[in-house]
């Protein structure tokens, strides 16, 4: 089952994905997944191919693509189909890591950073959420102090995508605790700075081929020409844009593991017999695939209305958040009823519905849980 996009781009660049996830993805999908590992090459090869700048325009390096958000949604979306693990690396690496750059960084950082990030040559993080401070943006204690010449970094930072093997993180700190997210701005910081460690990889049952981390900021200093905050104040609403715009990716995200979930599904319907018949020609397990279907389909269309609004620059804080909501949500359940089709094999490692089913936990948590997603819609609404 595919979702096709009326724009004849999006078609086309589906189709190139869809052959290289095909042909450089899923046969190794689940070896990276028990691995557990950032997977370098492949991502090198997939910025060889233009894919990780598909987000930007020619002149700074990027695609230079009519729907930029649209076509990246249905990178995220191939690539999950994939390998949700993989994909989430690459939609960290392509999209929130690299977007403040592009949009409120000098000449220098995009040289720096931006340029080789797009390239494959060094990878990005986005740094937020904190050990006790994650949808609550105000509770952020990592602190920014003005010295000569630039700031120092201290704090810590937790579930960072791509933390351990970044080469550079922009990381969101506080220059007065006091003022809550009045006081929030970004910063690029080089990983090869003094007093930047990495806490701890974290282990995870979910997407476990997206590398996530604790991050420790011991007194690094960080120079002038590396924040990124245009004016006094600004950066917190920066920081919401970038995020806001990623909701929808993670949407994306989704509903390529779900489809992957299907895919998987149907196929062992009309492989696995019992009563001397295909199990899918049974009422029970055709009503699961339908449903399964027309979850997908919901949270695809909810997904790709927001990624088009997002390009034609109209405003999409109640859509980004609810294509993340309805996506994550209705790919859940997906996964649930795809893995009932499988039966006790379901429950074995080697069929890949247990993974389809683990991954699906991420995009109901990652970049924000959907009750927050329920409260930035009801603050939208008036309520």
């Amino acid at each position: 089952m595919m979702v096709r996009s009326a724009c004849e781009e999006a078609e086309e660049f589906r189709d190139h994905v869809a052959r290289w996830v095909d042909e450089r993805l899923v046969p190794v999908a689940q070896d990276i997944d028990e691995e557990g590992d950032f997977q370098h090459a492949l991502t090198r090869e997939l910025a060889g191919l233009g894919y990780i700048g598909t987000l930007y325009p020619a002149e700074t390096g990027g695609a230079g693509l009519e729907n930029p958000n649209l076509c990246f949604a249905i990178l995220c979306e191939e690539l999950a189909r994939g390998s949700m693990g993989f994909a989430a690396g690459i939609c960290m690496q392509g999209s929130t890591a690299t977007y403040t750059i592009q949009e409120w960084g000098n000449a220098h950082l995009r040289e720096t950073y931006l340029l080789p990030a797009l390239r494959g040559e060094k990878i990005g993080a986005f740094a937020i959420t904190e050990p006790n401070a994650g949808s609550d943006a105000g509770s952020l204690r990592t602190r920014a102090t003005r010295v000569d010449g630039g700031w120092v970094l201290r704090g810590s930072k937790m579930f960072t995508t791509n933390g351990t093997v970044a080469d550079f993180i922009t990381v969101v700190a506080s220059v007065d605790p006091d003022k809550g997210a009045r006081a929030l701005e970004m910063f690029v910081v080089d990983t090869k700075s003094e007093g930047f460690r990495v806490g701890q990889k974290l282990d995870k049952f979910s997407v476990r081929s997206s590398d996530t981390a604790e991050l420790v900021f011991d007194d690094v200093f960080v120079p002038d020409d590396h924040a990124l905050s245009s004016e006094t104040g600004s950066g917190f609403l920066n920081a919401y844009r970038s995020l806001t715009v990623d909701r929808i990716f993670t949407a994306a995200l989704a509903v390529g593991n779900a489809r992957s979930a299907y895919d998987a599904a149907l196929r062992h319907s009309r492989e696995r017999s019992q009563f001397g018949r295909p199990v899918g020609n049974f009422q029970a397990i055709q009503f699961r695939l339908v449903d399964i279907h027309a979850r997908i389909t919901t949270a695809a269309l909810h997904t790709y209305h927001a990624a088009q609004m997002a390009d034609k620059g109209q405003e999409i804080t109640i859509e980004a958040a609810a294509a993340k909501l309805v996506a994550g949500e209705e790919c859940h359940r997906a996964c649930h009823e795809a893995m009932s089709v499988f039966g006790g094999y379901g429950l074995m490692r080697e069929y890949p519905a247990q993974v389809h089913l683990r991954d699906s936990y991420f995009p109901m948590i990652g970049g924000g849980t959907n009750d927050i997603m329920r409260k930035v819609i009801a603050g939208q609404l008036g309520l």
